[in-house]
């Protein structure tokens, strides 16, 4: 082999060592860099996600990020995310991250009985009759509703008003459910599905006299919907014993 192989040979070599040792240096610098910044997978919204939405896959960024930057109850690992719903006063932007405060299960939602309803229904409150239900009413039974009118000098009549009506939530006194963790744990208000032309009606009713609920032999249908029943007879005293009360 001539001098002027051996030479290009050795040139070759002291290259080769160079780019090996800058690049040894660049992953050190790298490892040291990523140690110093503590980077941390997270997750971030893709998109800006709106109030009262449900989060998907597609709404969810990963990346990694410095651990400082990971404020108080970040939520990082998308398993927290995905199937939470949005606050219902508040948009995610896009790139932000998620934070708790921000998220909440479906049963969750400030006006999730609100969102229960169907077409033409509206949301009615009543305070709960432990007394004639037996002591226990779960969302999702159906109940039917009853007026009892106590008349001046006469015999307290009773009558259905509507059946199969769909009981959406039970809140304290306070007006959170009871599955709330700051709630009483004290049942107090019902909230019914009713059709909207019947709130007038259980207006009347609750002016005219008191509204009972009662559990029936359909607690847990799917299928049907509040239902009016009410006499005529009973619709008459309704208004009667309403307007002696104006």
């Amino acid at each position: 082999m001539n001098v002027k192989k051996q030479v290009i040979i050795k040139i070759g070599a002291c290259l080769v060592i160079a780019l090996l040792i800058i690049a040894l240096n660049c992953i050190g610098f790298a490892i040291r860099l990523n140690a110093m910044l503590d980077l941390r997978p997270t997750c971030i919204a893709a998109r800006d996600i709106p109030p009262r939405s449900l989060i998907t896959e597609k709404d969810i960024l990963e990346i990694k990020v410095p651990g400082a930057y990971l404020l108080e109850h970040t939520c990082s690992d998308k398993k927290e995310i995905i199937g939470k719903y949005t606050d219902i006063q508040g948009m995610i932007p896009a790139g932000s991250c998620f934070f708790e405060e921000m998220l909440y299960d479906e049963q969750e939602l400030p006006d999730y009985p609100s969102a229960q309803l169907r077409p033409g229904q509206a949301a009615y409150t009543l305070e709960t009759d432990l007394a004639h239900m037996g002591g226990t009413i779960l969302p999702g039974q159906r109940l039917d509703l009853y007026v009892v009118l106590d008349r001046k000098n006469d015999t307290p009549v009773s009558g259905c008003l509507l059946e199969n009506v769909r009981l959406l939530a039970v809140k304290d006194h306070k007006g959170l459910d009871l599955t709330d963790e700051n709630s009483t744990g004290i049942p107090y208000l019902a909230v019914l599905a009713v059709s909207q032309k019947d709130v007038e009606l259980l207006s009347l009713a609750e002016k005219a006299g008191e509204i009972r609920m009662f559990s029936t032999d359909n607690t847990y249908s799917t299928a049907k919907e509040a239902q009016l029943v009410v006499s005529e007879d009973m619709l008459e005293l309704l208004k009667s014993g309403a307007s002696d009360h104006i």
